[in-house]
């Protein structure tokens, strides 16, 4: 029972030590400068990660009650990862739905010609994953998306780290109603709008 405890204890904490350099590895992307580099850096990190764990599991193993720790710890790292996988899942859906509108509204106004490119931007950082308004802004490119009066959700799901809204409503200057279908998963501390769909 130790031998497994251990095992897994060690298996986890390398899981969660590279589930971080992927949530984080866009501040390195910066040094990207070719695929070489990229699998250089990739090749250092997973020695790092070895590195680290080794020395954490020595460390572990000079205390009193080793096995309790690893017990412990493995029960809060296997907490992490499900959170991390079924992120949506850990929330009611009323939740979801009021951000997401909240979200898809500011989305909407991305294409407000009012707007200043500073506005925009800042907008942009607080509804959309963070690639996509890095791209916003280096293009200058928002999408045009036409704002929806009277949203409303006509379908909820869930798929693993993420959540889908599909929404309709009158489309000003229109007489169709249209229906949106945006996806959202968890960017930080919220959710934030990862890609969309017209299903008009």
């Amino acid at each position: 029972m130790p031998t497994i405890v251990k095992n897994a204890f060690l298996f986890l904490l390398s899981v969660f030590l590279f589930i971080l350099y992927i949530k984080n590895a866009h501040f390195i992307s910066l040094l990207f400068l070719n695929n070489l580099v990229e699998i250089i850096i990739f090749i250092l990190v997973i020695i790092l990660i070895v590195f680290v764990v080794n020395k954490l599991h020595k460390w572990i193993g000079t205390l009193r009650f080793t096995f309790q720790i690893q017990v412990i710890t493995s029960f809060f790292l296997i907490l992490f990862l499900a959170h991390e996988l079924f992120t949506p899942y850990f929330y009611q859906e009323d939740y979801l739905k009021e951000v997401g509108l909240e979200k898809i509204e500011g989305f909407q106004q991305l294409s407000n010609p009012e707007l200043s490119n500073k506005e925009r931007d800042e907008l942009a950082k607080d509804v959309v994953f963070k690639e996509m308004a890095a791209s916003y802004s280096i293009t200058g490119s928002y999408p045009k998306v036409d704002a929806i009066e009277k949203m409303a959700i006509i379908d909820f799901n869930r798929h693993f780290n993420q959540f889908e809204l599909t929404v309709e409503g009158k489309q000003p200057g229109r007489e169709s109603v249209g229906t949106l279908q945006y996806t959202f998963t968890k960017a930080g501390l919220e959710f934030k709008i990862i890609g969309f769909e017209d299903l008009n």
